[in-house]
């Protein structure tokens, strides 16, 4: 396991994904670190052995690192950074010294998740004069954007012929470790974050119960059971209800790696079922149904109130349509039901979650919930 040091937490929790070398005390002393920040569908990919490109170039006298991930074919998500402290420097040189590069993974919650040794394939030789040349300290992201996004775009191309970029091959590993999660929400009930679950929707479902526990004592709860069954998650509180469908998408368990193209299809039937399901549990509390805990307790649920009613997907850019699920939609919604409908990933809860925590410890009389 990695612990992130404190700038590197702050950012891994402010940005949805990226990477940042280290040079880290490991097993036999200090070794250059890939830390690795991305969705739990990406680092699924990354798990199952899709192909990766680690590439490094050099944009206003700054070192930039960027990282293809192959997660549709031979297409794929890059995650970059632009180097800015000297530890980072300090392990881009131990790897073109050749030294054993290891990689840990964060999910959107920057808990680190898995991690394995990988293997670099390419020259280094201009690795270490490409490092000892590059300006360090904070870099202004908004500025330097407008150079780095025509780069990115050649390497996502695959046009690295002009000498721009220092490709290593790496990656296709399928023995990755995990590391098992433990949380404890504030309402004393605990549970386990595995990248590796088979059931993969339980996983998505404890990254939502992890982010919403720490909004209202006692008011999360996992798959409340109400008289018709429905399987959904809510977090309750005295000015309304949250309902929080889940709804992931297969990946460990297939053969192949499937192409981006076809999760966006199987996703597209999930949203629709799970905005009906919702509605359903909606009239469900109106009518006023017991709604009791997977062991039969009876659970307080404020029906009075307008509910949010939220569908957790694993990456909104699966959703092929956006503008399906815009101002028409949700008026239709709230039409319906008198409720608000939000469909989420699970960066944009934590966004929500933060959004939430931030308010509250500015503000006076306003709370989380």
């Amino acid at each position: 396991m990695h612990i992130l040091s404190s700038h590197n937490r702050s950012e891994f929790l402010s940005v949805p994904q990226l990477i940042r070398f280290e040079y880290a005390h490991g097993r036999d002393g200090f070794e250059p670190t890939l830390l690795i920040k991305g969705s739990t569908l990406l680092l699924k990919y990354t798990v199952l052995g899709a192909r990766m490109q680690l590439a490094f170039t050099v944009c206003d006298g700054r070192l930039l690192c960027a990282l293809k991930v192959c997660d549709d074919g031979e297409d794929g998500s890059i995650l970059w950074s632009v180097v800015e402290h000297e530890e980072e420097l300090n392990g881009i040189r131990s790897l073109a010294r050749r030294e054993p590069l290891v990689a840990f993974l964060f999910n959107e919650l920057a808990v680190n998740v898995s991690w394995n040794d990988l293997y670099t394939i390419g020259a280094l030789d201009r690795l270490s004069t490409m490092a000892d040349s590059a300006a360090l300290g904070q870099v202004n992201h908004s500025a330097i954007k407008v150079k780095v996004s025509p780069l990115l775009d050649r390497f996502h191309r695959h046009v690295q012929d002009d000498g721009g970029w220092w490709v290593l091959e790496m990656g296709g590993r399928s023995d990755w470790k995990t590391v098992h999660n433990h949380f404890i929400t504030s309402g004393a009930s605990s549970g386990l974050i595995d990248l590796f679950d088979s059931d993969e929707g339980k996983h998505q479902e404890q990254l939502g119960v992890w982010l919403t526990g720490n909004l209202q004592p006692l008011g999360v709860q996992h798959s409340p059971q109400v008289s018709k069954g429905t399987g959904t998650r809510e977090l309750t509180n005295e000015f309304g209800s949250v309902l929080i469908e889940s709804k992931t998408l297969s990946v460990l368990a297939r053969k192949q790696l499937p192409e981006r193209a076809k999760l966006k299809r199987n996703l597209s039937a999930h949203i629709s079922k799970a905005f009906a399901q919702l509605r359903g549990a909606i009239r469900a509390l109106k009518s006023g149904a017991p709604v009791t805990s997977t062991k039969g307790n009876k659970l307080l649920v404020e029906r009075e109130y307008s509910v949010h009613a939220i569908v957790l997907i694993p990456d909104l850019e699966l959703v092929n349509d956006r503008s399906a699920y815009g101002i028409k939609f949700i008026q239709d919604f709230m039409s319906a039901t008198g409720g608000f409908a939000h469909l989420l990933d699970v960066a944009e809860l934590l966004r929500s979650v933060q959004a939430a925590e931030i308010i509250a410890m500015r503000g006076k009389t306003a709370t989380p919930r």
